[in-house]
């Protein structure tokens, strides 16, 4: 009997998973007249609102609970032991200006299908030896603290010119936004791995890092890891352990530096480098994103405001 009652609850579990689809973003059924449960409320900021509608990001910067910002949708940052402060309310603006003028960079439809469900603003997190200015919560969320102070970042001066003016701040997003999209892809972008030498797991890059210890001679491991690089088509000779480690580096360099920049140092003088531009640029472009003009745009004001 016992055999029996177990089987049935085992089919009708079958039943009601098979029976559900996936869906875009978490929502409540609308059949059992429940609010939406992810997304910016109806009264918040309408630039908020904005942003999320047109772009799939939910800028954050409210809570009641430090474990509301350590603990993602699907990850949660246990080594948080300090937890978080608000962003102060006379830097709210600031940061939804900064993140306008990075979206402003990019297509909705990538940032729909590989972009983090949110930017969470704080004023601080964690604390004391682990405080932290950004950080990524699992693959949904990234954490930046407002006014960002990582090293060597700039202080803001002008909210809408600080994205290009800060070259340190912004490129460390990008990397982290990188990161995060190789997370969210099902699999690596096709033929980019193999456009160059396949990825290693870092056996190559750890060996030149064990010669260094030996005799700490920086410029011949600084040499060591640029043949790596040239030969295999990686920006840093760390590309070679994997796509998650590869992908951040290239969309880090195209969405920051002019296409004369990047031929000049990265493909004249690597064919598996320009080859894998090449592929990565017809992957942007599927997405209705133009990431040369992105980066073009990038220098010539990080030019500007310097």
């Amino acid at each position: 009997m016992k055999f029996r009652n177990v089987c049935v609850l085992a089919l009708g579990l079958i039943t009601t998973f098979a029976a559900c689809k996936k869906e875009d973003n978490p929502v409540a059924s609308d059949d059992l007249k429940i609010s939406q449960m992810f997304g910016p409320d109806p009264n918040a900021d309408p630039k908020v609102r904005s942003i999320y509608n047109d772009y799939g990001l939910w800028i954050r910067m409210d809570f009641n609970n430090p474990k509301e910002v350590s603990n993602g949708i699907l990850y949660n940052d246990v080594n948080n032991r300090f937890g978080a402060t608000k962003i102060e309310d006379n830097k709210r603006q600031e940061a939804i200006t900064f993140t306008q003028s990075l979206l402003s960079n990019v297509s909705s439809k990538y940032t729909k299908a590989f972009f983090p469900l949110e930017f969470f603003y704080v004023k601080t997190y964690n604390g004391s030896w682990w405080a932290a200015d950004m950080q990524m919560i699992g693959r949904s969320r990234l954490l930046l603290t407002w006014p960002n102070k990582m090293l060597n970042s700039l202080p803001v001066t002008d909210p809408a010119t600080h994205y290009y003016k800060d070259s340190v701040l912004t490129r460390a997003i990008w990397s982290s936004l990188g990161t995060m999209a190789s997370q969210r892809m099902e699999k690596p972008i096709d033929g980019f791995e193999l456009a160059g030498k396949a990825y290693d797991g870092g056996l190559a890059a750890d060996r030149i890092n064990a010669d260094y210890f030996k005799d700490y001679d920086a410029a011949k491991r600084d040499a060591a890891n640029d043949e790596l690089a040239k030969s295999g088509g990686f920006i840093s000779g760390s590309g070679s352990r994997s796509f998650d480690s590869d992908f951040p580096q290239w969309i880090t360099l195209m969405t920051t530096e002019s296409y004369d920049n990047i031929k000049k140092k990265y493909l004249d003088n690597s064919p598996r480098r320009a080859k894998k531009y090449e592929v990565l640029i017809k992957f942007f472009n599927s997405y209705g994103w133009n990431i040369q003009a992105t980066g073009n745009q990038y220098r010539q004001k990080l030019d500007l405001y310097k």
